[in-house]
C-alpha cells in the first residue's frame, strides 16, 4: 500500500512538471500569409483591406500592406483598386450591384496571391420600421416606446439578416448604437449579438414570410424625443459565417475551452470577402 502511494505521487509530480513545460515552437516554420478584408454593400464603394498574418509570438498588430494590386472582376471586366491612404484601404470607383457575383484578387510581393467570391443578396423590400411612444414603463416608472422592424423574407430561399438599432445623440450629432432591448422569444431564444449589439438572424422558421420584431425603447431624454435608425442588412452567406462564427467565438473563448475558428473564404490567404444589402429607416 505504501509503495502504490510513492508511485502515485511521482506520477502526479511528473504530470504537474509537464504542465509547467512551455511548447518549443522553434521547429515550426512560419510562412506570413495575406489576409484579405473585403465587406462590401450596397450604398457604399467596392473596398479591400491588405494585411498579413502574424506569428503566434508577434505582439505588435501588423501594418496595412500599401504596394499590393487588388483587382475586382464583375464576371464581365477586372477593375484595378487604388489605394486610399486616409481609409487604408484599396477602393473602387462604382458601388457593387444587388444580385451580381464579384471576385477579388490580391498580389503583393514575398506573398501567394490570395482570392475569394462573394454574391451581393438583393434588397428588401419590407415596410417602413414605426416607433409608438407611450406603450409601456420600464422598472423606475419611466414611459417606454416600441421600436417595430419589418423583414419581408423573399420565398424559396435561405436568407440571413443582421439587425441594428441606433438613436441620434443631440449633444454629440451623431447615431450611436442602441443595445435592442426585446422580449420577442425568438430573438432572445434564436438570434446571436452581434459585436455592434445588434442581433444575427437567418429566415429557417419564418421562410417567405413577414416577420416583424418589436424593440422596447425610451421615451427620450431631458424633454426631447430620440431619433431613430433602424438598419437591416441582407447577408450573403459568407458574411454570415462569419459573424457567426465571431459570435460562437466569444462564447468558447474561456480560459477552459477550445475557441471556434473564425471563419475565411479566402484561398492562399485568410480573410473574409462578403458583402450586405441595407435597408435603411429614419424615425422621427
Amino acid at each position: 500500500m505504501k509503495k502504490n502511494f510513492w508511485i502515485i505521487g511521482l506520477i502526479m509530480m511528473a504530470g504537474i512538471s509537464a504542465c509547467d513545460t512551455e511548447l518549443d515552437d522553434s521547429s515550426i516554420k512560419f510562412t506570413p500569409r495575406l489576409v484579405v478584408n473585403s465587406f462590401v454593400n450596397s450604398d457604399d464603394f467596392f473596398s479591400v483591406q491588405v494585411s498579413k498574418t502574424i506569428s503566434m509570438s508577434d505582439t505588435t498588430y501588423p501594418d496595412f500592406i500599401e504596394n499590393a494590386t487588388v483587382v475586382v472582376n464583375d464576371g464581365a471586366q477586372d477593375f484595378t483598386l487604388s489605394y486610399n491612404l486616409g481609409l487604408s484601404k484599396y477602393v473602387a470607383n462604382f458601388k457593387p450591384v444587388a444580385g451580381q457575383t464579384y471576385s477579388v484578387k490580391v498580389s503583393a510581393p514575398d506573398f501567394f496571391t490570395a482570392s475569394g467570391t462573394m454574391v451581393l443578396p438583393n434588397k428588401l423590400n419590407s415596410p417602413k420600421s414605426t416607433w409608438q411612444d407611450k406603450t409601456g414603463f420600464d422598472e423606475n416608472g419611466f414611459e417606454t416606446g416600441t421600436l417595430t422592424c419589418y423583414i419581408a423574407d423573399p420565398q424559396e430561399e435561405r436568407n440571413y439578416y443582421e439587425v441594428n438599432l441606433y438613436r441620434f445623440d443631440d449633444f454629440t450629432q451623431e447615431w450611436v448604437i442602441m443595445a435592442p432591448n426585446t422580449t420577442d422569444p425568438f430573438l432572445n431564444q434564436s438570434a446571436a449579438k452581434t459585436d455592434l449589439g445588434g442581433y444575427l438572424l437567418d429566415d429557417k422558421t419564418f421562410n417567405g414570410g413577414n416577420k416583424k420584431f418589436e424593440f422596447i425603447t425610451s421615451y427620450g431624454s431631458a424633454g426631447s424625443m430620440y431619433k431613430y435608425l433602424v438598419e437591416v442588412r441582407s447577408l450573403s452567406d459568407e458574411y454570415y459565417r462569419y459573424l457567426q462564427s465571431l459570435a460562437n467565438y466569444r462564447k468558447t473563448s474561456g480560459l477552459f475551452s477550445d475557441p471556434t475558428p473564425i471563419y475565411s473564404n479566402i484561398t492562399n490567404g485568410r480573410g473574409i470577402c462578403a458583402g450586405a444589402s441595407i435597408q435603411r429607416d429614419t424615425i422621427q
